[in-house]
């Protein structure tokens, strides 16, 4: 594990090798897990990541509307000092997408929509500045998905939030022609 002496910047951070999860936030290093953050996300997690994922996919790839990336793909949020935040899924419009390979290093495109999903140890205070500092980037939409209470929460940069339960139907204004149970999200956790 590296050794932080100073701050760094997103460049320097993905360079780098951990052996357990971390974003950069404001130029430090920040542990995810463990005793310096919150509990590891469990099956559920992983579940509706991956359903989120599919189903976000599955309505771009045919239209070719843009990216979907997982895994914690680097969102550049701040600079100087730098913020690389890790969004569960996020998609980018194919009109901010360069021609050819997926981009290396740490790309300065800003997602259309990002989704995060809550942790058994996440805590709104948390999650509602993440969300912000997508936002405050330009980010268009930001969802936050409760695999415990099976909701949806959307924050727009320019809506108050809004939430979604099982049975509700999503369509949004960043995603065209994209309509979605939010069931499909929670199927299987």
């Amino acid at each position: 594990m590296p050794t932080q002496t100073g701050l760094i910047t997103a460049e320097q951070f993905v360079e780098m090798h951990f052996e357990v999860p971390v974003e950069l936030v404001r130029g430090e290093i920040v542990y995810l897990y463990g005793e310096d953050g919150m509990t590891r996300p469990g099956w559920k997690h992983g579940i509706v990541c991956v359903n989120v994922a599919a189903v976000l996919w599955q309505w771009a790839r045919p239209t070719r509307a843009g990216i979907v990336t997982s895994n914690d793909t680097g969102v550049i949020t701040e600079r100087d000092p730098d913020t690389l935040r890790g969004p569960d899924v996020f998609f980018v419009a194919a009109g901010k997408v360069p021609a050819g390979p997926a981009p290396k290093g740490v790309p300065e495109i800003t997602p259309d929509l990002c989704v995060e999903v809550l942790s058994p140890s996440d805590r709104w205070q948390r999650v509602r500045h993440k969300v912000m500092e997508y936002l405050d980037r330009g980010v268009s939409e930001v969802w936050v998905l409760d695999s415990e209470k099976h909701t949806v929460h959307i924050f727009r940069d320019d809506d108050s939030p809004s939430e979604l339960k099982l049975g509700d139907t999503l369509m949004s204004p960043v995603l065209p022609g994209f309509e979605c149970r939010i069931d499909e999200f929670f199927e299987g956790a």
